[in-house]
């Protein structure tokens, strides 16, 4: 992945191990992927996603089969990048998770994009306050009402 992503010979060491110490994985990074459990796949996806430490962030479902200390390292160091002014885009269907992480979401029901703001701008919608996962099933019941707010 370094070599994909033409990473400084002289950074690469230290970044794999910072990483792979982070995800608890440096006692089988020379083990056979295909003997690596779900968790252990995708934390390898996400620390070769990050060895290059890229501005902008794009993750599908990150935290599926992470185990709860690995969730909480990867939401923390989500929620430092964008705090560096640098760009994170996940999908999540655990809403409670983008509840407390995100600055913004879009909901998209059956591929259309019926919202995209933040938790407080949708809220506003709402005459009496409700969760993301509430609003979420509020806005994409009868698949009809788009939000316009």
């Amino acid at each position: 992945m370094a070599d994909i992503y033409d990473v400084d010979p002289s950074l690469r060491e230290g970044r794999v191990k910072s990483l792979a110490d982070e995800y608890e994985m440096t006692d089988v990074l020379n083990d056979p992927i295909s003997s690596y459990s779900h968790g252990m796949r995708q934390k390898i996806v996400i620390i070769g996603a990050l060895l290059h430490e890229p501005p902008v962030w794009i993750l599908d479902e990150p935290m599926t089969g992470l185990d709860p200390k690995s969730s909480f390292n990867l939401k923390n160091r989500m929620h430092a990048h964008a705090k560096a002014n640098q760009t994170v885009l996940f999908s999540t269907h655990v809403l409670e998770v983008a509840e407390k992480i995100c600055d913004r979401v879009g909901i998209i029901d059956k591929g259309r994009l019926i919202f995209i703001g933040t938790i407080a701008e949708m809220a506003d919608h709402f005459k009496e306050h409700k969760s993301l996962e509430e609003m979420f099933l509020e806005l994409t019941e009868d698949n009809a009402a788009v939000f316009e707010g």
